[in-house]
């Protein structure tokens, strides 16, 4: 269900798509209520045209766009052309004591569970940094 007349995804993982015989594309929608007693049963649909359609499901993703909300940082640390913060897998950036965790960060795949391993390496690499700043300093 895509509120768009077209994806914005890579074409080629859309076309593999297209094939798979247990995948409906449903366009110009958006789901406007979920539906069950003790679980999820049904979603309803509306359209552009405010049509609504109930679809029984056992379940939902959801996936709301991927926009970084990185500008306020552009001017300090390098973004690509998207605004995500380029960042090494080390959450370093290019600005010595800056890390970035999480979503905002370029990388192939935007999960719960890979945002908060960044976050435990971004910590850890921050800690570092502190440590060597506070050595070099009683030295």
């Amino acid at each position: 269900i895509h509120r768009r007349d077209t994806f914005r995804a890579n074409k080629k993982d859309v076309a593999k798509l297209n094939f798979k015989k247990n995948i409906e594309f449903i366009y110009n929608s958006r789901v406007t209520k979920l539906k069950g007693e003790e679980k999820l049963e049904k979603i309803e649909v509306t359209d552009n045209q405010n049509n609504i359609t109930n679809l029984d499901v056992a379940a939902i993703f959801i996936a709301v766009g991927r926009v970084p909300e990185n500008q306020n940082f552009a001017k300090i640390i390098k973004l690509n052309k998207f605004g995500y913060v380029k960042a090494k897998e080390d959450c370093h950036t290019n600005v010595e004591g800056i890390y970035a965790a999480g979503d905002n960060r370029v990388k192939d795949l935007r999960q719960l569970v890979t945002a908060t391993s960044d976050g435990a390496v971004a910590a850890t690499e921050a800690i570092k940094y502190i440590a060597n700043k506070e050595n070099k300093k009683s030295n």
